[in-house]
């Protein structure tokens, strides 16, 4: 088993706050709708699956001993109305400026890394358990 991640969420203000893994990372979560600061959680996701893929993309890539000139991700996600508002569907734009990959093995490596590798992706489709743990003085 893969070791456990933990990162804590700080609320600065209002719907503002702050992620902070254990070995001090930051990234600012914002839900407010004047002044941001930082992503909504939603745009977060939509990034973290983008950066996955890709890191794994990048990793292939170098297997291969192909120098990457660029790469981008362009991510488009669509979400059911309602809440909550899941995604239905990712379209993902792969850029590649990468002498001599062939759209051949460039697909391949987009397929792998958007359904294989990246733990995003797997994550969106997991049945994952919640714990609560309540600190609360109620007095």
């Amino acid at each position: 088993m893969a070791k456990p991640l933990t990162t804590t969420v700080h609320r600065l203000t209002g719907k503002r706050f702050v992620g902070i893994t254990d070995g001090g990372q930051r990234v600012m979560i914002d839900g407010e709708d004047v002044a941001q600061t930082g992503m909504r959680p939603m745009e977060l996701l939509l990034n973290a699956v983008g950066a996955c893929a890709a890191y794994d993309i990048v990793s292939m890539l170098a297997k291969r001993k192909l120098e990457v000139g660029s790469y981008d991700v362009v991510l488009t996600g669509e979400r059911a109305d309602g809440t909550p508002s899941p995604f239905t569907r990712i379209h993902a734009e792969h850029r590649f400026d990468v002498p001599g990959l062939d759209r051949r093995t460039a697909e391949r490596f987009v397929e792998l890394g958007m359904t294989k590798y990246c733990s995003v992706s797997a994550s969106l489709n997991a049945e994952i358990a919640y714990d609560v743990t309540l600190l609360h003085d109620e007095g």
